[in-house]
């Protein structure tokens, strides 16, 4: 959205000159020549002038403060990579900030001001994360930043991982090995075709976690459309299930709840986001931690076939962030069977797809989801690729050759199928997570992972 700039008004000084003066006038006269004359001399009457008038007022108002405004450290993170924010006043824009550009000075600002700051994609179009600031009388320094931040927190290192119920035993065993894992999330609730709860939590691996020093957050699952539509639009469904995931939760003593409701279309995007709240509601009540995965999203990248992009663009990611304590960004899947083909994750789109989120939650309340799989492709078969476990990708020969698209290195087999080498990537995105300052890794899942991957954990 366009802003005119403020200007600056010239500075105008008013001036009055008054003089005033008295002259004396003389005659003289005489008698014969050479004679002197008596000289008579008249005084003339002293004249009482007026004051001076005032001087005229200025033509035009003299100009304000110049008032530097300031990108916080926290919408820096955010304000990157083309992103900007728009900084008007009156509607007019009088300039943009970013992570280089963390300064502007706006002239003649007098009394109260209201900033109006908007995000901008790098194309420069205006996004929804906009809001106003007030500069006070006689401040001279602004610093930017969305009301609901809270950026001065030391962030909770999280290790978390999922789990099937196939995978129980995997669980167990990372339970009762020296694992890196600190939060366990097995699958727990799933949706039927009506919408309604089908499953229970696993107390006794709750109580095993526990003994070594690890919280459980059992997690419910909903990843088909129409049962979320059930679930959440029906006020008898809703209410029953949030009264029991909350109960059945505190009973098995778990330290929390994950939330995996993904694939909503948008027309529910409010009625999933009230869910999710009042489900938070209920857990926190007995002290619980409320979790929620998130589908990645940027500027440039959405879910594709354009059928299915309410995946990614339906969740109302302040709303549901400002809901639960911690979001999982699952940055994962950036090509599949729907989007060959490419590497699970590649780098640059991890961190697009973060400084996306980084608008809409701090980064102390961001887990970053990380993938414990890869794909292999076949050029005959591209829309049925197979995810293979990174431990196994490790074990396979190939000939290597730079990507410099994605920033992997592609695998070509003897046989023409190919994959990127992501068995190498996960130290690379646990030390981006540890840049950002976030809260923390999430690996889907055990089941899929290998010694490689946890070697990676320090």
């Amino acid at each position: 959205m366009a802003r005119p700039s403020a200007s600056r008004l010239p500075r105008i000084a008013a001036t009055a000159i008054a003089a005033a003066g008295v002259l004396a006038g003389c005659n003289a006269s005489g008698a014969d020549a050479g004679e002197i004359a008596p000289v008579i001399v008249a005084e003339a009457p002293l004249t009482t002038l007026a004051p001076a008038p005032p001087p005229a007022p200025p033509t035009t108002v003299p100009p304000g403060r110049t008032v530097e405004v300031v990108l916080h450290d926290a919408e820096r993170l955010a304000a990157r990579d083309g992103v900007t924010v728009a900084v008007s006043v009156g509607g007019t824009e009088v300039g943009r900030l970013h992570d280089d550009v963390a300064l502007l000075e706006i002239p003649a600002i007098v009394g109260d001001v209201e900033l109006e700051l908007t995000y901008l994609t790098p194309t420069g179009a205006a996004t929804e994360v906009t809001w106003n600031q007030t500069v006070v009388e006689n401040s001279a320094h602004a610093t930017v930043i969305q009301p609901w931040r809270r950026p001065d927190r030391s962030p909770a290192w999280h290790v978390l991982a999922w789990s099937r119920g196939a995978d129980r035993d995997r669980a167990v065993a990372a339970i009762d090995g020296d694992s890196a894992i600190t939060v366990h999330s097995p699958l727990t609730w799933f949706l039927d075709a009506e919408g309604a709860l089908v499953g229970s939590p696993d107390a006794d691996l709750i109580a095993r976690a526990h003994v070594v020093g690890a919280a459980v957050w059992p997690a419910v699952q909903g990843i088909d459309a129409d049962r979320i539509h059930a679930l959440v639009t029906d006020d008898a469904h809703r209410r029953a299930a949030v009264e029991e995931i909350a109960a059945a939760s505190a009973a098995a003593r778990a330290d929390g709840v994950n939330i995996d409701i993904e694939g909503f279309r948008n027309e529910d995007a409010a009625d999933v986001s009230a869910f999710i709240e009042e489900l938070a509601a209920a857990v926190h009540e007995w002290g619980g931690v409320v979790s929620y995965d998130l589908v990645p999203r940027s500027d440039s990248w959405d879910v594709i076939p354009e059928e299915l992009a309410y995946w990614s663009a339906a969740p109302q990611r302040r709303r549901i962030a400002a809901a639960v304590d911690l979001t999982i960004l699952m940055a994962y899947d950036q090509h599949n069977r729907f989007r060959p083909a490419g590497p699970v994750a590649s780098p640059a789109w991890i961190e697009e797809t973060l400084i996306y989120m980084l608008r809409y939650a701090d980064p102390q309340d961001i887990i970053l989801g990380l993938p414990a799989y890869g794909r292999i492709w076949d050029p005959a078969e591209l829309d049925a690729p197979r995810a293979v476990s990174l431990g196994h990708l490790a074990t396979l020969g190939g000939r290597r050759s730079p990507d410099a698209e994605f920033g992997i290195d592609r695998v070509d087999l003897d046989d023409g199928r190919f994959f990127w080498a992501e068995h190498e990537e996960t130290s690379n995105r646990i030390g981006l997570a540890e840049t950002y300052g976030l809260s923390g890794v999430a690996i889907w899942r055990l089941g899929l992972d290998s010694p490689a991957l946890w070697e990676a954990f320090p």
